[in-house]
């Protein structure tokens, strides 16, 4: 089967061959077809001049079956014509091929080279030109009186095939513009305009197009546009249509990348440096990173329909991507200088990727903002730094922050907020996010989940943090810390501290828990340190309320832990309020009201006998008429299996509990510096929990002896106030 593939496999490759090797060496050097007045002499040194023909409006139009400049190089005769541009085309098929240097003798002019057979630089450069333009297209002229009354002939050219080739050798210049236009291009040399300007440029345009050259543009002048481009709208794409191989590279003081096909892409392995400008792709494929480099003066601005692959992109000012799909493994992204304020901003506003953005094993750093923008599938990061001395935006479909084995993400605005919006979910899995000035989310649903031993964290250092999930808002081994107020709202809130610490911590503020449904805390820490002010639900350091059950509980070696430092802790349930072994308590007053019932409760094992005595009796030995009788009584109260989880409500200005029934069963109710008040709708129950066991036991004989052993204590049950205590039921 697979010799039947081959003769494909090598037209294929014998295809590429065509398009992007170079042709051997040239048997002929620069031949003139006769079209035009255009001759060649050779010069003392070797050198060829070409006389170039006379000039119609500015333009000297000359034709050759051959156009190829060897090592030694070639010049361009504009002493006497004076022409502003010099058009050489090829009129044979057979391609060019330039490895030596093209000068402009006399007036510096601009130089067209246009070969639709193909174009190869392999040690090329051009001295005393002004714009260049090497191209595949087809040649032709627009003549018009301009509003003076003279006569302009522009350059046309209309490209459909052909390739440019940049062999290792390069191509240099000082040049206002560099042209590259066929319907592919591939770089694997140095490619370098060494004239340093924001306009300068070297510019790629690879595709079906029509280029028009204003000739007259002087080759002086660096401020107006030279050249004008347009898309045909018939291409059909071969491939790749630029590629920069990983030992090409494009320097000037602006870069750009066209491609006009539909769906023709860009591989970039090589490296690109806007010197004085921004660096600019367009295209409607991918640009594939091959481990290419970018870097601009200004701006870095990617429009394309995919971004992939791995490398570096690093703009002066701003890096911006517009593309319908991100898939970047390994690459850096970096905005701004020391001196400069720089951003990154992947998508817009409104904008629907086709695929999630993934970013992974990443860096973005930026010396302003960032910006993540994607309404469709969301965006995924994994062991990926982002960092911004200003805001960091997300506005995406969902978001997961993730870590591997090489290690976590971490999301960090130095000066300014962190604000994440997504209609769906956000994960945030061993990984970090700090907004100095403040961190909010708002989320369909918010998870955040250790990953390798290493916690979630989700903290503001210098301001609050918000969490809003109008669904679940689920936190297992991970933490919230708010320099300023920490604020959670969701459709069911559950906190746990499975087998790492867990903790939602206000510093310098108040801790704001609200749940729709259920709230839950399974060993996990909420601390606060005063009201939140700004939040009128905000009633103490710590302020939680469930729609429904409101549980503090503890696993099996942690305790549930919920304490207001400088203010009061206040507690609401729609439903119950479960304290299950684990503590509540409060540097002020604490209030604990609920529709339901209020349950302190501590867990015990049973005893035997459902804990009542065992009565025994026995009957021993024989002596004469005399027998040993024996009887006794034995009880088993059960056991505490975690005995170092007693259950608090605890205050130090007052406590006030009220519920349909108020359960205090092996717990503790204690008011070091004020008034308990107690209101039980149904029931009040209060219980010390027994532990132990009891035996007693009595032997006769002639004489009777007695014996007893006890281990029986008693755990809770204890309400104590300072001042006055109140139970109503």
């Amino acid at each position: 089967m697979q010799s039947q593939h081959r003769p494909a496999k090598l037209a294929a490759l014998l295809g590429l061959w065509a398009i992007f090797m170079p042709p051997a060496a040239a048997a002929a050097g620069i031949v003139p077809d006769g079209g035009t007045a255009t001759t060649v002499t050779t010069g003392a040194n070797g050198r060829p001049i070409v006389n170039i023909a006379p000039s119609t409006a500015g333009v000297s139009h000359n034709t050759y079956t051959s156009f190829n400049v060897g090592a030694v190089g070639a010049d361009l005769n504009n002493a006497t014509v004076r022409a502003r541009t010099i058009v050489n085309q090829v009129t044979s098929t057979d391609p060019s091929l330039i490895q030596g240097n093209i000068a402009v003798l006399g007036p510096r002019a601009n130089v067209i080279i246009a070969n639709p057979n193909g174009i190869t630089v392999d040690g090329g450069s051009f001295t005393n030109t002004g714009n260049v333009a090497l191209t595949t297209g087809q040649v032709s002229f627009n003549d018009f009186t301009t509003g003076a009354g003279q006569l302009q002939r522009n350059v046309v050219l209309n490209t459909g095939a052909g390739a440019i080739n940049i062999g290792p050798g390069g191509l240099a210049g000082a040049m206002l513009n560099l042209e590259l236009i066929a319907k592919q291009v591939r770089v694997a040399g140095a490619v370098q305009n060494s004239f340093t300007d924001a306009t300068s440029r070297v510019r790629i345009v690879a595709g079906d197009s029509r280029a028009e050259i204003d000739t007259s543009v002087s080759p002086t002048d660096n401020l107006n546009p030279w050249v004008t481009y347009s898309t045909t709208g018939s291409g059909r794409p071969l491939g790749l249509a630029i590629d920069i191989a990983s030992g090409g590279s494009l320097t000037g003081g602006r870069i750009e990348l066209l491609v006009t096909d539909q769906g023709a892409g860009v591989r970039h392995a090589g490296a690109a440096l806007a010197t004085a400008g921004d660096f600019v792709i367009s295209s409607t494929g991918d640009l594939q990173l091959g481990g290419g480099s970018v870097s601009a003066a200004n701006d870095v601005l990617i429009g394309s329909a995919g971004l992939l692959g791995n490398g570096a992109l690093a703009a002066s000012r701003n890096l911006q991507v517009s593309a319908n799909k991100v898939h970047l493994d390994g690459t850096t992204l970096s905005a701004g200088t020391a001196s400069q304020v720089g951003s990154i901003v992947i998508g817009a506003s409104g904008q629907v990727h086709t695929e999630p953005v993934t970013i992974d094993h990443g860096t973005l750093s930026a010396t302003g903002g960032v910006g993540l923008f994607d309404a469709g599938p969301g965006v995924s990061m994994t062991a990926t730094q982002l960092t911004a001395a200003q805001n960091v935006v997300a506005q995406v479909g969902s978001l997961l922050l993730g870590a591997d084995a090489s290690g976590a993400s971490r999301w960090t605005s130095q000066q300014g907020t962190v604000a994440i919006t997504a209609p769906g979910a956000v994960q945030v899995a061993g990984s970090k996010i700090d907004g100095t000035g403040g961190t909010t989310v708002q989320a369909g649903s918010i998870a955040l989940s250790a990953t390798n031993g290493t916690a979630a964290t989700v903290q503001s250092s210098g301001g609050d943090v918000t969490l809003n999930a109008t669904g679940a808002y689920g936190q297992t081994d991970s933490n919230v810390i708010a320099a300023g107020n920490a604020t959670i709202h969701g459709g069911s809130v559950n906190l746990a501290a499975s087998v790492l610490p867990a903790s939602v911590a206000a510093m310098n503020g108040g801790v704001l828990i609200q749940s729709d449904a259920d709230l839950v805390n399974l060993g996990g820490l909420i601390q606060g340190k005063t009201r939140n002010t700004g939040q009128s639900a905000s009633e103490g350091a710590v302020t939680l309320v469930a729609g429904g059950t409101l549980r503090n509980d503890a696993t099996a070696t942690t305790q549930g832990l919920v304490f207001g430092q400088d203010d009061d802790v206040v507690v609401r349930a729609g439903g119950d309020i479960v304290n299950h072994q684990s503590r509540i308590l409060s540097n002020a007053k604490l209030t604990l009201a609920a529709q339901g019932d209020v349950l302190n409760t501590l867990d015990k094992t049973a005893g035997a006998n459902g804990e009542q005595p065992v009565a025994w009796t026995s009957s021993g030995t024989r002596w004469l008429f005399l027998r040993n009788h024996s009887a006794g009584l034995d009880v088993d109260y059960g056991s505490i299996p975690q005995t170092g989880q007693v259950p608090y409500f605890v205050s130090q200005t007052g406590t006030v509990v009220s519920g349909r029934n108020v359960s205090n069963v092996g717990g503790q109710v204690l008011s070091n510096g004020g008034d308990i008040a107690i209101t039980a709708a149904n029931v009040f129950h209060n219980e010390a929990l027994a532990t132990g066991s009891a035996h007693f036991s009595r032997s006769c004989m002639i004489f009777c002896r007695s014996a007893a052993s006890s281990t029986v204590s008693t755990t809770g049950g204890a309400i104590s106030a300072a001042g006055n205590l109140s139970i109503r039921a």
